[in-house]
């Protein structure tokens, strides 16, 4: 077994309750009991039915009766019950269903979701309220049913680029079943996602996380799922292959690199707390970069994110910095980590900063999610107690991508390639030269809010060149609240890049990615 387990971190992740370290046994949340719990999405676009997981994991351990689930939402003055007969006997490592529950339209408004869980175990009858992972609140779901649909212009989608699934299992964490992101991410105004697994965890047995496959089937078979998936839901949703990857940067310390659409799976075990005391990663950011898989992209998986102590100790974590963000391959940067903050911030201004050094990087957004479509649920410290709150969850933080013909894996690559794509929790921002066959260009300006991220309030332009110390404002406009702004501004600089910021008055936030105006017409 492994010491380092103790103090793995769980970012955002169902919490694992039955691993026990071999020298130190006790465990305060240890039950002989599955993981059972409930989950549901955030926020629900306008008409659409709400979709609620139920997940039992570890029933192999410990095999049950589930006789039935009785789903409750309550909003105002209503109360909708559904009651769901099951009546299985489970004693399979995974079982998860998703029920949906058709909502009456009371937009804007919040929904409280119950699943009230009777099963029975070794001959006793139990009854489950939403969860029952010890030492947690055991509160109802928290729903957002919105009156209007996540801001857009036509062809543009949005998805979550950094979500975990249920390969991700370890000592204490797992995440959600693959096959549920499309019906989850579709209800709250998602067209696709990441699954980016760590691949320490691709690479392990079916049946062990702390054993290493030499044939890889883990891998391959997730790969088979996101295929068959992406089929079925064709035009509808897309889930990117690829994985996050333990590299070592320049001073030996491990950080991670998103690898979207990497078909090769690359070896990566430095943090992964599968060998007492072995940190060193196998491969360099520059190492990994040459492995790249054609028409794949490589960006830093939060480079602004301070690893606490014991992760520096005891699994070689460090942070990205200049000398590693400079190598060549590396597409962009993932500075939008599930919530805002001092790490978004200093990810914004290392961005602009390349963007002057003449780095073409592209930014995107992800919530580093592995489930938690509701609510965040972890271990808070190992053996000793369980924690929640509402930070990482899936689809809060989103990159917009312009996908005119529908999503697709491929579509959503290209377009983050090409760069017509943006980063918001909230508001919508488009920023389109216009360049006529005859006469100057011009600057098409578009920014969109509802009320449920609040009025327009500050609309920025800003203008780069390469070496310049900082960017200058082509526009800088503090605006009457309104829900929709536009501009066309016209344009006689011919050098250096364009960019815009979009900001609400309730504190949501739009960055887009640079259009450089020395590139010919898309």
């Amino acid at each position: 077994m492994d010491i380092p387990s103790l103090f793995l971190p769980a970012i955002a992740l169902y919490p694992e309750i039955h691993y026990r370290f071999c020298y130190f046994p006790f465990s305060r949340y240890y039950r002989r009991q599955p993981e059972i719990l409930s989950d549901a999405p955030h926020r629900l676009e306008p008409g659409q039915d709400l979709p609620v997981l139920l997940l039992i994991k570890d029933a192999h351990l410990f095999p049950l009766e589930l006789q039935e689930v009785e789903l409750q939402a309550r909003c105002r003055d209503r109360v909708l019950t559904k009651i769901v007969k099951i009546g299985e006997r489970l004693g399979s490592h995974w079982w998860h269903r998703v029920e949906w529950i058709q909502l009456p339209d009371e937009s804007p408004a919040e929904w409280e979701i119950s699943t009230i869980w009777q099963i029975r175990l070794k001959g006793r009858e139990y009854r489950i309220i939403n969860d029952n992972l010890p030492g947690l609140s055991h509160a109802p779901l928290k729903v957002r049913q919105s009156g209007h649909p996540l801001p857009r212009l036509s062809g543009w989608r949005f998805g979550d680029l950094h979500a975990h699934t249920n390969a991700t299992e370890d000592q204490v964490e797992f995440g959600a079943p693959l096959e549920v992101y499309p019906d989850l991410g579709q209800a709250q105004g998602l067209s696709f996602a990441f699954a980016a697994d760590h691949a320490y965890d691709l690479d392990d047995l079916p049946d062990s996380y702390l054993g290493c496959d030499p044939e890889l089937r883990k891998f391959r078979a997730r790969a088979e799922q996101i295929a068959a998936l992406n089929r079925r839901f064709q035009g509808q949703f897309a889930l990117l292959p690829g994985f996050e990857l333990t590299v070592a940067n320049h001073r030996r310390r491990n950080v991670h690199l998103l690898m979207l659409g990497q078909t090769e799976l690359l070896p990566g075990s430095g943090d992964s707390a599968e060998k007492w005391r072995r940190v060193k990663t196998e491969l360099s950011i520059a190492k990994a970069l040459e492995k790249l898989s054609p028409g794949a992209l490589a960006l830093a998986a939060h480079p602004n994110a301070a690893p606490p102590f014991l992760q520096r100790l005891l699994l070689g974590r460090g942070r990205w910095e200049e000398a590693d963000l400079l190598l060549e391959g590396l597409s962009g940067l993932q500075i939008w980590n599930g919530e805002s903050g001092g790490d978004f911030l200093a990810g914004a201004k290392q961005w602009t900063d390349g963007l002057l050094a003449g780095r073409r990087w592209k930014i995107i957004a992800g919530s580093d999610a592995h489930g938690n479509f509701s609510r965040y649920r972890q271990v808070g410290f190992p053996m000793i107690r369980l924690e929640e709150s509402d930070r990482h969850v899936f689809g809060t933080v989103r990159t917009g991508v312009y996908c005119p013909e529908g999503p697709s894996s491929e579509s959503v690559l290209d377009r983050l390639k090409f760069g017509r794509s943006f980063i918001s929790d909230g508001p919508f921002g488009d920023l389109e030269v216009t360049r006529p066959d005859l006469g100057e260009p011009s600057i098409k300006a578009i920014a969109l809010s509802t009320s449920e991220f609040g009025a327009l309030c500050e609309i920025r332009i800003l203008r780069g060149i390469k070496g310049a110390a900082s960017e200058g404002f082509l526009l800088n406009e503090t605006s009457s609240p309104a829900e929709r702004w536009e501009r066309m501004i016209p344009l006689q600089a011919k050098e250096g890049y364009l960019r815009m910021e979009v900001r609400t008055d309730l504190g949501k936030t739009c960055l887009t990615n640079p259009v450089y105006l020395s590139d010919p017409p898309p």
